[in-house]
């Protein structure tokens, strides 16, 4: 039987300080298996084990060690591992790692110095902060991670999000100090994406208790696993893609695509010079809650910053257009319902031909119960919904979990 390194031994007694002192990271670490691991750099997970480099381990004094095991379980807690969805790894591990620290700072865990910690991501999803620094790095939000694609040391990037099984492989990120990886493909030893996020969801439901029952809940934490909940829908991904779908592109030379410049390939880039009118369609009825009308309003601010249309009609409607705010160039868009009745979209569509307007996209938010006009109109619509309904026309955008 092999001995246990020395190395392996500071883990355990770190995994110990945890389910004593913060009983919900200690609990849910159980969950991971630990496996020395030389290809990785820091620590990483793919939800199933707990891959560590012991040199990394031993730049780490007690308190910073039982951190990094929390910030580690923390990934498969919220599902990352089961969420990168196509999206680049290097920035998915960076917007994971901006999502799961505040929580373990709040908590009064000791993280090593210069991890990524930024306040304006406090209460927000990974996948709001990908956007958010994607947008901020002047690349296009619409264009998934290509497959196939190389990372910054040659390797593919997909390989080095999940790795294999003998030799895994996680992205450098500055400041990082715990990766997710993919998760493993299922087969007759791994689970299914489903399934794993039910086990995972069983752990944290009962790590709760256990941290409740000792008095030990962390701080933010229900914040934390209700965003990520909401997350998982990620409506706000699929609502930003399809409209900016439906705004036209060109390419530049004096913009090169930076994801080539590394293999001496001088690319052009994606140049979006802005669009000229958009529209936006509020459902007044009563059936959009306080909380889906501020994560919408918040979600079309950013969209919008990034798009610079000429000018914005807001349309709030039930049977009819009850009022209509006009927002020009860089007016920071508010919205405020006024109505109560039935629902009817044609009366959206005719105030805009009535007047000659031809947007760019129409965007409505919605349950989609209500009368719909006999034909589409001849530009993009969009239906950010509420609701369960399906739409003859336009693609529908699910946000029901918001």
């Amino acid at each position: 039987m092999r001995s246990e390194t020395p190395t392996a031994r500071r883990i355990q007694k770190a995994r110990t300080a945890l389910v004593l002192d913060h009983p919900f990271f200690g609990s849910l670490l159980f969950r991971l298996k630990d496996l020395e691991c030389g290809s990785i750099e820091t620590m990483a997970t793919d939800g199933v084990s707990l891959y560590y480099n012991p040199q990394f381990v031993e730049t780490l004094n007690a308190a910073t060690l039982a951190g990094t095991l929390a910030h580690e379980v923390m990934h498969p807690a919220l599902h990352h591992h089961v969420r990168r969805s196509g999206r680049d790894p290097k920035r998915w591990n960076v917007a994971c790692d901006f999502a799961i620290n505040p929580l373990l700072v709040d908590a009064g865990l000791s993280l090593p110095e210069g991890i990524l910690l930024d306040n304006r991501f406090r209460g927000m999803s990974a996948e709001q902060i990908y956007n958010l620094l994607e947008t901020e790095a002047g690349q296009d939000p619409s264009t998934e991670h290509e497959e196939g694609e190389s990372g910054e040391d040659g390797s593919n990037a997909e390989q080095q999000a999940a790795g294999d099984a003998n030799k895994p492989s996680a992205p450098r990120t500055e400041g990082g100090i715990g990766q997710v990886l993919d998760a493993r493909a299922p087969d007759e030893d791994s689970p299914t994406t489903e399934e794993q996020e039910r086990e995972w969801n069983i752990a944290v439901n009962q790590a709760a208790t256990i941290a409740k029952h000792a008095g030990k809940v962390p701080a933010g934490l229900n914040r934390t696993l209700e965003g990520a909940a909401e997350a998982a829908v990620d409506w706000r991904e699929l609502l930003r893609r399809h409209w900016l779908d439906t705004i036209q592109a060109d390419y530049s030379w004096m913009r090169p695509n930076r994801r080539h410049l590394w293999t001496g390939l001088y690319l052009p880039g994606v140049v979006r010079e802005g669009v000229g009118e958009v529209a936006i369609a509020v459902d007044c009825s009563g059936s959009v809650s306080g909380r889906q009308l501020r994560l919408f309003e918040a979600e079309v601010r950013s969209i919008l910053d990034g798009a610079r249309p000429e000018r914005v009609y807001v349309l709030y409607f039930d049977a009819v257009v009850q009022k209509v705010e006009t927002y020009e160039a860089g007016q920071r868009i508010e919205l405020n319902p006024v109505g109560g009745g039935g629902t009817e979209f044609g009366p959206c569509f005719e105030w805009l031909d009535d007047r000659g307007i031809q947007p760019q996209t129409l965007v409505f938010l919605t349950d989609l119960y209500g009368s719909f006009p006999a034909s589409p109109p001849s530009y993009p619509v969009l239906w950010a919904s509420t609701g369960s309904q399906k739409a003859p026309f336009g693609e529908v955008i699910p946000m029901r979990a918001a």
